[in-house]
């Protein structure tokens, strides 16, 4: 294995490249698992029946399976509708789009919706890798076993 750095050649002995491509292939395989690891069972316990509040105070629905007539996996809740004005999967809405700083689609929003249960705060839900306690809208119901698809 040779590289070329700036007309200087380094040359590798067989076991330096053979270590070398296995770091490569290891740094690639958990490069996409760093921040998108699934939940865990017992922090879907903690997220189950969340309400989801926006920084002006409304309510956008809560975090339950797609049975739950408040759930924002459920279909046919006005939470759940693609089209409803206080549905964050409306992308016409200040809650679905992805420019609106209350947006949890939003990776630079300011204000996401937060998530609340027995009256504390216990996350955020928002597309942000690295916020703290930031809950992926896009993957938290399938995580959790909430959507139907």
């Amino acid at each position: 294995m040779t590289i070329c750095l700036k007309k200087t050649q380094i040359r590798y002995t067989k076991k330096q490249s053979i270590y070398i491509k296995f770091l490569q292939i290891l740094v690639l395989s958990c490069s996409g698992h760093l921040y998108s690891e699934a939940l865990s069972s017992f922090r879907c316990f903690e997220l189950e029946e969340a309400k989801i509040i926006a920084e002006d105070g409304t309510f956008l629905g809560t975090l339950d399976n797609s049975y739950s007539s408040d759930s924002i996996f459920n279909q046919y809740s006005d939470f759940g509708k693609e089209y409803h004005s206080d549905s964050i999967w409306n992308e016409y809405s200040d809650w679905g789009n992805d420019y609106s700083s209350m947006s949890p689609f939003n990776e630079y929003a300011s204000t996401p919706p937060i998530l609340l249960k027995d009256g504390e705060v216990i996350g955020k839900l928002t597309v942000k890798a690295f916020e703290y306690d930031a809950v992926n809208p896009y993957t938290v119901g399938k995580d959790c076993g909430w959507a139907s698809d």
